[in-house]
């Protein structure tokens, strides 16, 4: 039986539309996955970049006049990201034995790096006006090497894409060695 010339050019194209859908099928299916992996990827590495591990590494009493007491207080913090992590913006306030002591801040960028941690050293200056009773209490704690529970309490901001930077907020008790050699 003899087929009208359209219907075989209507099958041939139909054919060519299989033969071409297929290969072009599986790409897409691989170009998804590969797409959906990199999101989940991404996901969970923002995620990580608001989850910090934080731990106190020394407290030191650096200086004590009539007006004011300083302390040193190094945090180590630790950066759980598979990314290179840009900080700034630290603000805290500390507590020693439970007792508010005084806040403390560091405007500039920090990088830490993927995996990595760094240590930064807070000077807090406490004013014997605003919390002499408070200091009072915890200057026994100071003057003596021993263990210490230290609570800092704030936030940071980490840049989460290039100019955006979101505040990541923490809260923890760490009991700090009172370690004067570490500071020196």
């Amino acid at each position: 039986m003899h087929q009208p010339r359209y219907a075989r050019i209507l099958r041939l194209q139909n054919s060519l539309v299989k033969m071409a859908l297929k290969p072009n099928f599986f790409n897409a299916v691989a170009v998804a996955a590969l797409v959906w992996r990199v999101y989940e990827y991404a996901k969970k590495q923002y995620k990580l970049l608001n989850k910090w591990d934080y731990s106190i590494v020394g407290v030191r009493l650096r200086a004590l006049t009539a007006n004011y007491v300083d302390l040193d207080v190094v945090v180590d913090f630790k950066n759980l990201a598979g990314v290179t992590a840009t900080v700034s913006n630290f603000e805290m306030d500390v507590y020693v034995e439970g007792l508010l002591i005084g806040s403390a801040e560091k405007k500039e960028l920090y990088t830490f790096p993927k995996y990595g941690s760094n240590e930064l050293t807070f000077t807090v200056r406490s004013y014997l006006s605003k919390f002499g009773q408070a200091i009072s209490k915890a200057l026994p704690f100071l003057s003596r090497p021993g263990e210490l529970k230290v609570r800092i309490k704030g936030q940071f901001y980490t840049e989460t894409v290039p100019g955006v930077f979101v505040p990541v907020k923490f809260d923890f008790t760490d009991s700090a060695l009172n370690l004067y050699s570490y500071f020196k």
